[in-house]
């Protein structure tokens, strides 16, 4: 008997024993569990508050961002005497004989200065006074030819102070200037009176009732020349290169009149139809004659 009592208290204690350890283990796990579910919701409030922060940080930063952009738009940018900053004018030379203003005039060789922005080669809006200084100056718009870039001055004085080159329009005198350099070669205006003479000639060449004027430059290196026939844009005014060759001599021009006796092609002399060019050199003589059906230059050789 004494025997199934031990036995009895045997099996209580066992049973004592695994309950025990089964609440042992449920406390263990439900620790583990509080512990895992505090850091996902410290993990998810840590980030919705970094969230928070980043989207109040830059919400300001596009704020400051703005402000800069717009503060910056109201600052002037203070330009200097040479145009620093991308200035909008420039420095010019007056090349017409004169100009006329509501009081007074310009004369050749006075400095103005163009506003960039607002003219082309054909107009120039212009200010006497300096506008970098002088905040308040008044604009005048004129004809674009009648202007050259101060840099360019000198060499334009230069090439034109002889006549009849120096009775030329001003919108010429840029032509010449400009189409000065063909194949490797750069071509200059005479600095020789007597040539001169011989180097310039009038008339209406292409038909059209309008002034037009034929020009030598000269490559005195090679002793070679080039001519250049400017005529006149019927709406604009504005001279153009209506036609431009190089000759291997230095060539000599005059002009002749329409109807004038030349030889176009033909076994003997005939009336041009318009006025027209007679080129010579030491062994050439050429006629050139604008041929209004073809609207191009022809060259005809005189024998």
């Amino acid at each position: 008997m004494e025997n199934n009592i031990n036995e009895n208290q045997t099996k209580s204690e066992e049973i004592k024993i695994k309950k025990n350890t089964l609440y042992i283990g449920v406390g263990v796990l439900a620790l583990i569990i509080a512990v895992i579910f505090f850091f996902v919701f410290k993990k998810k409030n840590d980030s919705e508050t970094i969230a928070g922060t980043m989207k109040k940080d830059s919400t300001t930063l596009v704020k400051d961002s703005a402000k800069i952009t717009t503060d910056s738009a109201k600052t002037p940018i203070n330009y200097d005497e040479y145009g620093e900053e991308g200035a909008p004018f420039s420095e010019y030379r007056v090349i017409a004989n004169s100009l006329a203003l509501p009081n007074g005039k310009l004369n050749f060789g006075d400095k103005v200065y163009v506003d960039d922005s607002r003219s082309n080669d054909s107009r120039k809006v212009v200010f006497l006074d300096n506008p970098y200084t002088n905040k308040n100056a008044t604009t005048y718009e004129f004809d674009g030819s009648s202007f050259i870039s101060d840099y360019q001055f000198d060499e334009y004085k230069k090439n034109f102070s002889l006549a009849p080159f120096s009775d030329l329009a001003s919108g010429v005198k840029k032509i010449l200037l400009e189409d000065n350099y063909s194949n490797g070669n750069k071509y200059t205006i005479t600095q020789n009176a007597d040539r001169a003479k011989s180097s310039v000639a009038f008339g209406d060449y292409d038909g059209d009732g309008l002034k037009d004027v034929a020009v030598i430059l000269d490559n005195n290196e090679k002793q070679i020349s080039r001519i250049l026939i400017i005529c006149t844009n019927s709406a604009t005014k504005l001279p153009y290169t209506a036609f431009s060759e190089n000759y291997t001599d230095k060539m000599r021009i005059n002009s002749f009149r329409k109807g004038a006796s030349v030889i176009m092609n033909s076994d003997g002399l005939v009336s041009s139809p318009q006025d027209g060019i007679i080129g010579n050199a030491e062994d050439l003589k050429i006629a050139i004659i604008y041929d209004s059906g073809l609207q191009k230059f022809k060259t005809y050789y005189q024998e």
